[in-house]
């Protein structure tokens, strides 16, 4: 039955951001179309849309994740979802694995659009500059700037990898807490505005105790395409390169705090009558 509902819940984000997938691949073949032929009048209008484009995919998300979790659960769907013979634990378990996957195709998406405008405005200033002039280029530009070492990369690029799917799943529990704590008396019959002050001020306490862990427990962690990841005894920035030790136990205790409690409140706390 777990597997049935991932399948279900993945099958209803697709319905939600089908339409702005489709946009940003019309996006791309405007912008490649405008370079082909060199309209730039077209190419200036296409870019623009695939900023928007790329902007409205990962909003679309966001607020598809948020309104289905309050639909499916604490509204006319959550009488069918609560029937299920699964445990509260379960379900937050198939929406968040399945927020948590498409927030990453979402960024993942950006990520490749981008790439792709990259690589086509790369290709028109190849054929503007012509080729040899930009081969030099590149090797002016190697000359002055070490290339980093492949294992490092590989160090780096793993971490900064790991720390934004940590604050993803940090961010989605957050939002699944704040939902659930504000379906229950005496916030249930005032709207959806007891969530959105929830999450604000949970928010800004977790980030009160991150800053103060990072100042009392100096110890970080730096990512460098250069030499990997180092620890350091110092105060973390608090960024994807440079982040605490400290802050990062801490969210990951903080998310399990907010998935768990979110699953005793709906055992306890929640009622659709």
């Amino acid at each position: 039955m777990l597997g049935k509902m991932i399948k279900n819940e993945m099958k209803a984000g697709l319905h939600s951001v089908a339409l702005v997938y489709v946009a940003a691949v019309g996006a791309l073949a405007a912008v490649a179309f405008s370079l082909i032929f060199k309209i730039m009048w077209l190419t200036a209008i296409a870019l623009i849309a695939v900023v928007a484009v790329a902007l409205g995919i990962l909003l679309i998300t966001i607020v598809s994740i948020i309104a289905g979790f309050n639909r499916s659960l604490f509204r006319d769907q959550g009488y069918l979802t609560f029937t299920l013979p699964l445990t509260s634990g379960q379900i937050l378990l198939a929406k968040g694995l399945c927020s948590f996957i498409w927030l990453v195709l979402s960024y993942l998406s950006v990520l490749v659009i981008y790439g792709a405008v990259f690589s086509m405005t790369f290709a028109l200033a190849r054929d503007q500059m012509g080729a040899e002039n930009l081969e030099m280029v590149k090797q002016l530009v190697n000359a002055f700037v070490q290339l980093p070492d492949k294992a490092a990369v590989v160090t780096a690029i793993i971490a900064i990898a790991s720390r934004v799917f940590l604050l993803i799943v940090f961010a989605i529990a957050l939002v699944f807490f704040s939902i659930t704590l504000s379906n229950v008396r005496p916030f249930q019959r005032q709207g959806f505005l007891p969530a959105v002050l929830i999450f604000v001020v949970v928010f800004l306490i977790t980030q009160l105790i991150s800053t103060l862990l990072n100042i009392y427990v100096p110890l970080s962690v730096t990512v460098s395409l250069a030499e990997g990841l180092k620890l350091q005894t110092q105060v973390a920035m608090n960024t994807l390169l440079n982040f605490g030790v400290a802050d990062v136990i801490f969210q990951l205790a903080i998310t399990c705090f907010f998935f768990g409690f979110s699953a005793w409140l709906m055992n306890h706390k929640i009622n659709l009558k």
